[in-house]
């Protein structure tokens, strides 16, 4: 230990020498040289923790640090995604559209001064896990860096604030760029391990947790779209989490996506700079996973002190239609470089990351509407991974072309560790043959549903509700549509799910049965000419049974599934007809609740789930709500209202496996599957593994001759 010390001591001093030399040199902008003098006076700090420590960190900066890429992200409902895995720093139970209910903010409080002493990293001992930084011991150490990532998505939105925009595409970039708390380890899903916070307490009555945040965290520099002024750095503090609370509170802000997530937070409490608490009013089943998954918003961005001054409800409304918009601030691993709408969008690995540095030097994405298209560009190896359609993974793909490196989605997580192992040995498996790209199926985190709007009259009867499942042939779609890439689903539940209840089984085709459900309900053929109608106003006029079935223009499997249903219920009199749209057209009318019948998917809830965004009450009425059929019932909301303040996990299944029950009986929606996973990439990755929450290439790296520009 004596060599290491002198061996730390001259180093430090080097590095002290060096130190002082640059901040001589630079140039005469102060807060540069602020912001600069801050880092690496931090940078210094951890150096000086201990011998072990500063030889770790040298090794670590020849080696041009390590990775931990963000994930790309997939929704169902914006078949806009070419990535892997649902995005960690999305929440788990995040779904197509994170709505939720509008509640008014309790008082936010923030200590009146900030000089109050720092409290002690020593007191802070709620994380005891090994890993410093989140997922660290699944890193390879013989990993090398470099490289590009090309994918591809099928639309830019025209929105990239996350808060207010919360599509598909829109969370993988946030996901990349930004960072939370802490994140779930791949494995032990259990555990939370730490990311922007250093560590953190629960109080005894689970209520308050306190937070400790690392220090030397700082936004990435950026070129004001409003001021055109250049901004550099800025530590994220704790005024950022803080202003990510006043914002989601804003009742003017449309982020009802996430306000029912912290309906139960009574304030963000500022310590000090680094230090601030959580609060709750009351027991959460999902308050670990909210609390840790929180990520800071950058008010010097949104809402920087050089703009005039206006009210919360004036700068709300300004928020939404901002030109800072356009761009993303975050304190994560990448940061976006440039973009051109339409064309391209390219990410840069954040050269001045906090934790562990990922592998891949940029990622890039190009917008490619057509997925053959897109299919067509992976094949001559200018894209390097996509999502399969279901026609792509089982005729498309064929072997000795492709190579399945999961045999199937039950043994998915092994066979991928397995390949990845041989393939850093430079082996393949025995019954790999030559083949020029790889395939990985695994278990989805989706499901899909059609939904029936209940604001028109002829959809509030819950035997025609039944009736128009019995129509719907799941088994049929399933197999000649989705290729078997699924199981049929039965509730609002992940089969995966703890909740899930196992004994509900789906209504099965049945036409007979669907027409003796439509007659109790009213629907008859009184005019002879072979379609129901039914006088749903009292008014002696009847209505012809017919109604529009909204499909999403890009996707040949809706369009396929949307024609078989059509001639089923045809069968029982029903006129169906189906609207392809364009996916803006598509969401426009999901959130005014303008459509007939909708076909779409959730996605999260892999882990923990809470139904109150969907299917409480209370959501049906708010506009862009995730209650878009406007379900309403008293007994499903006593259901969901005490399951979500149940702490005891056991009883907490029971109830909500009830609510499963409830919601199978009221047949709101026809659910349909749970889909697989179906990805293609190219070979030259290493360290590419599916895990519970999917396929996961954050940690992937390039070997050096095989990496492209």
């Amino acid at each position: 230990m004596g060599e290491r010390s002198v061996y730390a001591s001259l180093i430090l001093t080097i590095l002290l020498i060096v130190l002082v030399l640059g901040l001589w040199m630079v140039n005469d902008n102060i807060s540069v040289v602020k912001n600069q003098m801050v880092k690496n006076e931090q940078a210094m700090s951890r150096i000086a923790d201990s011998a072990e420590t500063l030889t770790k960190a040298l090794r670590n900066s020849l080696a041009n640090s390590r990775t931990a890429a963000a994930n790309p992200s997939c929704d169902v409902a914006n078949p806009s995604c070419a990535a892997e895995t649902c995005c960690k720093k999305q929440q788990e139970n995040a779904t197509n559209e994170n709505n939720g209910d509008i509640e008014t903010a309790q008082p936010i409080t923030k200590n009146p001064t900030n000089s109050q002493p720092e409290t002690a990293s020593s007191e802070f001992n709620g994380y005891k896990g090994k890993n410093k930084f989140a997922n660290d011991d699944l890193d390879d150490p013989n990993a090398v860096n470099g490289g590009v990532t090309r994918t591809a998505t099928r639309t830019f939105p025209g929105n990239f604030n996350y808060i207010i925009k919360g599509e598909s595409f829109v969370g993988t970039l946030w996901g990349y760029c930004n960072d939370s708390l802490a994140e779930r380890h791949n494995i032990n899903t259990t555990e939370f391990e730490p990311m922007l916070a250093e560590n953190w307490n629960v109080s005894d009555d689970g209520l308050v947790y306190t937070i400790r945040l690392r220090k030397g965290a700082f936004w990435h520099p950026y070129t004001d779209l409003v001021t055109g002024k250049k901004v550099p750095e800025k530590e994220v503090t704790s005024d950022d989490f803080l202003f990510y609370w006043e914002v989601i509170q804003n009742e003017n802000v449309p982020c009802d996506p996430l306000r029912s997530y912290f309906k139960f937070v009574d304030r963000i409490e500022v310590i000090d700079r680094y230090t601030f608490k959580v609060v709750w009013t009351q027991p959460y089943s999902l308050s670990e996973e909210q609390t840790l998954g929180l990520s800071p918003y950058p008010r010097h961005y949104y809402r920087p002190e050089t703009d005039k001054p206006v009210d919360d409800a004036t700068w709300a409304e300004q928020l939404q239609s901002s030109p800072r918009n356009q761009w993303v601030v975050g304190c994560g691993k990448y940061m976006l470089e440039k973009w051109e709408s339409g064309q391209g969008l390219t990410l840069v690995r954040n050269p001045n990351y906090y934790g562990t540095k990922p592998h891949i030097e940029r990622i890039s994405f190009r917008e490619i509407k057509d997925p053959e298209i897109m299919f067509n560009e992976f094949k001559k190896g200018n894209l390097d991974l996509m999502a399969l359609s279901p026609t792509q993974w089982t005729v498309q793909t064929p072997e000795p072309q492709y190579y399945t490196v999961t045999k199937s989605v039950e043994t998915a997580i092994e066979d991928s560790k397995l390949y990845d192992d041989l393939k850093k040995q430079g082996k393949k498996p025995e019954d790999a043959g030559d083949f020029e790209f790889e395939k990985y199926r695994y278990l989805g985190g989706s499901y899909s549903y059609i939904g029936y709007n209940q604001k028109r009259k002829m959809f509030q009867d819950k035997r025609v509700r039944q009736a128009l499942t019995h129509l719907v042939d799941r088994r049929r779609i399933l197999t000649e549509v989705y290729k078997d890439l699924g199981t049929i689903q039965t509730g609002p539940f992940l089969p995966q799910s703890p909740y899930n209840d196992p004994a509900v089984k789906p209504f099965e085709f049945d036409v007979e049965k669907a027409k003796a459900l439509l007659t109790e309900a009213g629907w008859i053929d009184s005019d002879k000419d072979w379609l129901l109608d039914n006088d749903l106003d009292g008014d002696g006029k009847r209505e012809v049974f017919t109604f529009r079935f909204m499909t999403i223009s890009v996707s040949a499997e809706q369009r396929k599934m949307a024609s078989i249903i059509r001639e089923d219920m045809l069968k029982a009199g029903i006129k169906m007809e189906i609207g392809p749209l364009e996916w803006s057209v598509y969401l426009q009318m999901l959130e005014e609740k303008t459509f007939d019948v909708c076909s779409l998917g959730w996605s999260g809830g892999v882990f923990e789930s809470d139904p109150y965004q969907i299917w409480h009450s209370s959501q049906a009425d708010l506009p862009k709500s995730s209650n878009h059929i406007y379900f309403k019932n008293a007994e499903a909301d006593k259901l969901i209202e005490t399951g979500r303040v149940t702490m005891d996990k056991n009883k907490r299944t029971e109830i909500y496996r009830q609510f499963h029950r409830l919601i199978h009986e009221e047949q709101p929606y026809t659910f349909l599957f749970a889909g697989h996973g179906t990805v293609a990439r190219q070979p030259r990755y290493r360290n590419v593994r599916v895990y519970k929450v999917g396929l996961d290439g954050s940690q992937s790296w390039l070997p050096m001759a095989l990496q492209v520009e």
